[in-house]
Order: structure tokens, then C-alpha cells, then sequence
């Protein structure tokens, strides 16, 4: 008897497995239109993420194919990297082309193969063919990158405090006026106001493109951590000119028996102190808040400077952005400096040779000629690329580095002399999250 066909079933396929990792052969390779989906779902991966496809557009439009790239193996993704075309602003207000490098990623099974050391170098030779001076990122863990020459050369503070604490000083003036306004609004008005206040601040990157705005206002659901959706508000001069603004997000606290919310403040730009105390107070003077907490405030913020009783700011200082020095000489003639300087820096640098030897720095200051040439002349410190860049923005006094036995001094006074010109009136800061 023949058997029915509808009682037949073709076999289910069986998964196939991937190689074992221990015998697999991984190749790298960069990213295409075609496998673009794939690597953004290997990031997520790397970093124990759930993979959000609503952001898909946004990823196509923030990541260049040619900077994106990492390990597969059969096809799959088992490690990334990547890096944004940018610019960071240097002391002076100069701005410098910067390579922004993130999504660092090697999955368990793959780790302690050389895969991180090949894809930092392979994409430290590919920045520096760029022409591009600096490399810069956010370490997820401090651990790893200074052996491949990135230095911790900005600083944030966390703070925190009970709003109603938060009285200002007499002398603490405030104008204008602050109101809440729409994404699309505030887009219309912040771009050329960011431009031109993100020159005083060494460390913060341009954001010309519509996407680099989308990624500094993020807000999609996931991302909120509880709170409301991302509010905006700007400041008017007393000539109504919008001359600040600010980011903040809400959330409700779990007292019954009186308001506990808590304000989440994102980035706060401001022209001159009025507009910055008065941004401030329409902040801590929230209806329903009791506290405020910032995420990444600059590590010269004023705020304890301009409230009656400053312990009542808590604060934290944590580890920023890390910089790496791609080009010695184009990097040094790219920055101003703070005072005359005339010296010879030995620099040691192992995974780019071409930075490595004998530079004489030449300042005339702030609004002097810099030059920067080879010499064979003796050197007055050495320091490795590491300590340059994390000196390199004025964040890190590099006569604390020489205090703890990381730059040699060859002539008496020459780290006092290079750390004075190597600083700056202002702290870097950076506001850019990538």
C-alpha cells in the first residue's frame, strides 16, 4: 500500500554548529552594505547588549564602512571595531581632524588571541595613512588601552545633591529667562552656539552633520533608565538672544509621603555666567525634584563655587575621554600654548616608529608661531606617546606625571617649563559619548 503523501514530511534541517573556537581560523575583514546588519548585531553582542533594530537607520548613517571592521569566522562576526570621522577641539580653540574610535569588541570564546592588538594597530596604521593627528575614545574598562598609547587626558564629574540645599551667593546674578522647547526647536537655534562655545572647551568634537546631533540627543525608550523622555530648554539674554541650553531627563521618586523625583541633567552650554546660574536654578528649582544628578559635568564646572554651601554638591571624579598622538609633530603644532616654550621632548612610541625620537618644541604662547622639527640635539625629557597624550589637552599637570616617575627630566626645569605651556585657562571637557 502506498503511503499517503500528505503523511510525509521532508526532514528538519539541523543546526549547524560553528567551528570550535580553538580550531577556528579567524580573518579580518571590513564591513559592506551587505554585511553591515550582522557586524551591528556583533557589537551588541560584544558588549552583553540587547541588539535594538528600531536604531538600525541611525547606526547606517553614524558608522562608515570603511572605518568599521573586526574578526570572522565562517561568516560570523567574533570581534569589532570602529571609528568616526570627527574633529576635537584643542587649547586654543584649534580644531583638530580626530579619529573617534569605538564599538571595541572581542567575544569570549576569541579573547587572548591577538585579536585586540591587531585591530588597535591595524586601525592606528589606517588613522595615521588618514592624515588625521589624534585618536580618541571612551574606554568601557581603563585597563586596556594604554598599552596601545591612549592616555586618560580628560576628566568628568559626577554630581549629585538635594535640590533645596542649593541656595546661590548673593553675588550670584541671574537674567534673562529659561524655557522648555521642542527637539526640533531646539535644533533650529543650538547648532551655531554650540560651534562657537565648544571652541573655548579643549575636548569636545564638532558636530556638523544632522546624524552627530542625533547621536548627542539620543532617546530612545531603552535608553532612558526609568525616567521620562529627553527635555530641552534654552536661555534668553535680557536682548532675548538665545545665549545657552540644557538637556535633562525626569524621574519620579518612591517617597509617599512627599515628592522624591530626581532631576537627570545631560549637557549644559552656556554663553556667560548668567546664563549658566540661571539655566542651573530653572534646573534645581524643578517642581516634584528633590535631587539632581549629572552624568558627565566638566571637571571645572562652578556650581559648588556659586551655591551657598558648597559641600552640599556631591562630586565624583571619574576617567573620560583617552587620546592617543598619531602624528608627534602635526598634533603639537595644532594646539596653543599657555606661555614660551623652547625644548627638546624624546618621545618613545613602539607601535607607530614615526613618532618616535627627538622633537623640539618652539612657542612664542598663546597667540605666538609654534613650530615643531626633528633634532639631534639632546633631549630635555623624555616620555612615551602615552604620557604625551594625556598631558596633551592640559587636563593632567605633566609635572604630576614626572612626580611619579613616568616623564624623565634631563634638564633642570624643563618639566616646569613644558608642563606651564602645556596647560590651559580651562579644563577639557567632553560632552560627545560614542
Amino acid at each position: 500500500m502506498s503511503p499517503d503523501p500528505s503523511a510525509v514530511r521532508p526532514p528538519v534541517p539541523q543546526p549547524v554548529l560553528p567551528p570550535a573556537p580553538h580550531l577556528a581560523e579567524p580573518t579580518l575583514e571590513h564591513v559592506t552594505g551587505a554585511t553591515f546588519e550582522d557586524w551591528i548585531r556583533a557589537v551588541s553582542r560584544g558588549f552583553q547588549e540587547e541588539h535594538h533594530p528600531e536604531t538600525l537607520a541611525l547606526d547606517r548613517e553614524v558608522f562608515e564602512d570603511d572605518r568599521s571592521f573586526g574578526f570572522t569566522v565562517d561568516g560570523r562576526w567574533v570581534s569589532t571595531c570602529g571609528a568616526l570621522t570627527r574633529e576635537l577641539t584643542v587649547p586654543g580653540g584649534g580644531s583638530v581632524p580626530t579619529a573617534a574610535v569605538t564599538v571595541v569588541t572581542v567575544h569570549p570564546p576569541y579573547r587572548r588571541r591577538g585579536m585586540l592588538s591587531a585591530m588597535m594597530r591595524h586601525q592606528l596604521e589606517d588613522v595615521a595613512r588618514r592624515g588625521e593627528p589624534l585618536a580618541a575614545l571612551w574606554a568601557s574598562e581603563s585597563l586596556i588601552y594604554g598599552r596601545f598609547g591612549y592616555g586618560p587626558a580628560v576628566s568628568r564629574q559626577v554630581l549629585h545633591g538635594r535640590t533645596r540645599s542649593l541656595d546661590y551667593l548673593p553675588d550670584v546674578t541671574t537674567g534673562g529667562s529659561v524655557d522648555e522647547v521642542t527637539r526640533e526647536q531646539l535644533l533650529s537655534v543650538v547648532r551655531p552656539l554650540h560651534e562657537r562655545l565648544r571652541r573655548e572647551s579643549p575636548g569636545t568634537m564638532g558636530r556638523p552633520a544632522d546624524h552627530s546631533w542625533e547621536f548627542a540627543l539620543f532617546d530612545q525608550p531603552f535608553a532612558r533608565n526609568g525616567a521620562t523622555e529627553l527635555r530641552h530648554v534654552v536661555h534668553w539674554s535680557e536682548a532675548g538672544e538665545v545665549d545657552g541650553f540644557a538637556t535633562y531627563r525626569f524621574k519620579e521618586g518612591d517617597s509617599s509621603t512627599e515628592p522624591a523625583g530626581e532631576v537627570r541633567i545631560g549637557e549644559l552650554w552656556a554663553e556667560d555666567r548668567v546664563a549658566r546660574a540661571t539655566l542651573w536654578r530653572y534646573l534645581l528649582d524643578l517642581d516634584l525634584a528633590r535631587t539632581f544628578r549629572t552624568r558627565n559635568s566638566p571637571s571645572d564646572e562652578p556650581l559648588r563655587l556659586m551655591v551657598r554651601d558648597a559641600r552640599a554638591v556631591g562630586t565624583e571624579v571619574l576617567d573620560a575621554l583617552y587620546v592617543r598622538i598619531v602624528d608627534v609633530a602635526a598634533a603639537l603644532r595644532a594646539r596653543s600654548y599657555a606661555a614660551p616654550v623652547d625644548v627638546v621632548l624624546e618621545v618613545a612610541d613602539d607601535l607607530l616608529p614615526a613618532n618616535a625620537g627627538r622633537w623640539r618644541l618652539r612657542s612664542d604662547g598663546p597667540a605666538g608661531t609654534t613650530t615643531v622639527e626633528r633634532t639631534d640635539d639632546p633631549a630635555d625629557l623624555a616620555l612615551g606617546v602615552l604620557e604625551l597624550g594625556t598631558a596633551y589637552l592640559g587636563g593632567v599637570r605633566l609635572g604630576d606625571l614626572h612626580r611619579v616617575g613616568r616623564v624623565t627630566e634631563h634638564t633642570p626645569g624643563a618639566v616646569a617649563a613644558t608642563g606651564t605651556a602645556l596647560s590651559w585657562h580651562r579644563d577639557p571637557w567632553c560632552p560627545d559619548f560614542f
